[in-house]
């Protein structure tokens, strides 16, 4: 009887849920906000939602809300943050192959660097090239195409001269300013816009939807659209996290990273269209169409500086070498 009273009490007792249905949390973090960036975030994950049936809940800190870009970077290496979403260029401190998209003039357009940035052999590779850090690459896609912000207007490399520019963090980067006669000035996202207020800087190297959503015209409204290189972000999740989830959900992250890059590329194509009105909008006479013999001086002065800054640096000249063959194949 004894015996038989407790089984009972122990199918009374409440057994815990199997790992699968407690839930898992994947908050996304990003510098930037109302951006590809923001909406990679806001789309990935609720593709992650549905296609898990709710196990994944994502939550979305934009705007540097979890700390700046570093703090971010280590907090999903270290598995406190779950994911990150970034240009890959701030990443070279964890391996210096990622800078290799910086390289000037690879890309032709916007649907050009779509097409190479998935091509699946480059993607394959890329995105896996810090999991031995802690971050594991999910998708990589299109910001859009590198200008400047300036203080006073900027129409030939010439014009950059003994200028402070706002770089992001790559030897490729500050090569590009050196050659036309100007100082690449890393600096976090956080800090740029009281830099450009009291002086410290003279511009900024970056995307137009940057300082349209960030309201760069306010402090310096002169703005180049040399198109000179393209920004993109690396979508990254925290290995630790990723390697903690059930097999179904982890295959369901990486199919949903990549599964989002197609519609993210027309809606990058149309925020930037409205960034063009916007600027030309808000700073007036501060859009300066460049000539077509203007664009060809900055090419001559920066088309090339990647191959010199890969006799430096190692490993990255057999990137940049697969990048060209896969942009050239493409055309």
């Amino acid at each position: 009887m004894a015996f038989a009273l407790a089984g009972l009490v122990l199918l009374a007792l409440p057994t815990a849920p199997p790992a699968e249905a407690q839930g898992f949390t994947l908050k996304c973090a990003t510098a930037t906000l109302n951006d590809v960036q923001h909406e990679w975030c806001k789309r990935f994950g609720a593709r992650l939602e549905k296609r898990t049936n709710g196990q994944v809940k994502t939550q979305v800190f934009p705007a540097g809300q979890l700390g700046s870009i570093p703090r971010m970077i280590e907090g999903v290496q270290a598995g406190t943050i779950e994911a990150w979403i970034g240009p890959p260029e701030f990443l070279v401190g964890v391996d210096p192959r990622f800078q290799v998209l910086t390289a000037p003039y690879l890309f032709e357009g916007t649907d050009h660097a779509h097409k190479v940035i998935n091509d699946r052999e480059f993607l394959d590779r890329f995105l896996v090239l810090a999991e031995g850090k802690g971050l594991r690459g999910v998708s990589l896609i299109v910001y859009g195409p590198a200008s400047f912000l300036t203080r006073t207007p900027v129409r030939g490399p010439d014009d950059l001269k003994g200028k402070k520019i706002r770089v992001l963090a790559t030897p490729i980067e500050t090569a590009m300013m050196a050659q036309v006669g100007a100082t690449g000035v890393p600096m976090p996202l956080g800090e740029v816009l009281p830099a450009l207020q009291q002086g410290a800087l003279d511009g900024v190297q970056s995307a137009l939807t940057v300082f349209t959503t960030f309201k760069y015209y306010a402090v310096a409204k002169y703005h180049a659209n040399t198109n000179h290189y393209f920004i993109t972000s690396i979508g990254t999740v925290s290995k630790r996290w990723l390697d903690g989830l059930p097999a179904d959900l982890r295959q369901a992250v990486l199919d949903e990273g990549r599964a989002v890059h197609a519609e993210l590329l027309d809606w990058t194509k149309s925020f930037y269209q409205t960034g063009v009105n916007v600027w030309k909008e808000k700073a007036r006479d501060g859009w300066v169409e460049l000539t077509p013999e203007q664009r060809a001086a900055f090419r001559t002065k920066l088309e090339g500086v990647d191959a010199t800054v890969a006799d430096k640096v190692p490993g990255i000249k057999e990137w940049l070498d697969l990048l060209r063959a896969k942009a050239k194949a493409s055309r």
